[in-house]
């Protein structure tokens, strides 16, 4: 019944493209994510663009912050913009058209050099200090209850993993960092939304665009790096995260950082718990594993952890 729900409303989606004067083109993307489509189409001009299908009321948001990041000096004041333009949202569909860059996600490129990464860590510097203007904010003590709320919908998919996940939630909350600062975060920054073009770096899915502590950011890069690694069998290290901060603080070094760093993967990793539970159930097994790093993340930090039960 899903796929053929799945179906029938690409059909519609299409549909609606077409309408508006847009035509499929035969690129297809690897990256991606289990509940939202991308599809490559072309304009009546022939001009490459994407369409992003979201969830019911996902897609409006998100091209709301696009539009707000491409006035800023993030978007279209900058050489070259750290995003691609967002040109128009089909609200009876709920899809976002936006540019299409050249390029793949670095999440695709094992073999990037070092400096692509250094350079997407740069970016990332150049939005925390941009006049972007994010309407929402997500400071520490509403990142704590969203891990409550990730823990909760762990239980009530997976609750073998409540033991695992319950003493990560309740370290969050008595570890809960102060912000150092409140900076235009991009909210979802990993390898997955890197988009390494020909000539530039972008960054992509702008779901999560908010106030945050830049730590945040810099934390679930390292995260992601870590979790990556670890779902391909590799033995997981953190030397992502630590070449991440030493690249930042180059950048921005009167930003703090590190005093709420471990704060903010274990938050992380709770986040990226839950993914697996309900996006990739099929690696819902390194749940426990991420629940312990989590726990070890704050211990090492002199936070006082129980372990999970």
């Amino acid at each position: 019944m899903r796929v053929e729900g799945e179906t029938e409303r690409r059909e519609n989606v299409l549909q609606t493209l077409y309408q508006h004067g847009y035509a499929l083109d035969e690129v297809r993307f690897k990256t991606g994510r289990p509940d939202r489509a991308t599809l490559a189409l072309l304009t009546k001009s022939g001009a490459p663009v994407v369409a992003k299908l979201y969830p019911e009321g996902g897609g409006e948001t998100t091209y709301a912050n696009m539009q707000n990041v491409w006035r800023s000096s993030f978007g279209q004041r900058r050489t070259p913009p750290g995003l691609p333009q967002p040109l128009e949202y089909l609200p009876e569909s709920n899809v976002l058209i936006m540019e299409r860059l050249p390029g793949r996600p670095l999440l695709e490129l094992a073999d990037a050099p070092e400096e692509t990464f250094a350079a997407a860590v740069r970016l990332l510097a150049a939005l925390h200090e941009s006049d972007a203007q994010p309407v929402t904010r997500r400071s520490s003590r509403a990142i704590v209850r969203s891990a409550k709320r990730k823990a909760a919908r762990i239980a009530e998919l997976a609750p073998d993993f409540v033991p695992a996940i319950n003493p990560v939630v309740e370290a969050l909350e008595a570890a809960r960092a102060h912000d150092s600062e409140l900076a235009p975060s991009h909210g979802d920054f990993s390898p997955r939304n890197i988009l390494v073009a020909e000539d530039r770096l972008a960054l992509i899915d702008w779901d999560r665009f908010q106030w945050a502590d830049p730590a945040r950011d810099v934390a679930y890069l390292g995260a992601s790096c870590w979790v990556t690694t670890l779902r391909r069998g590799d033995r997981a290290d953190w030397s992502k995260l630590e070449r991440a901060v030493a690249v930042y603080q180059s950048v921005r070094p009167d930003a703090v950082l590190k005093p709420q760093l471990s704060f903010h993967v274990a938050a992380a990793l709770v986040r990226m718990a839950h993914s697996l539970v309900e996006l990739w159930p099929q690696e819902q097994r390194l749940v426990p594993e991420l629940a312990r790093e989590a726990l070890r993340q704050l211990a090492q930090k002199g936070f006082r952890v129980g372990p999970p039960r």
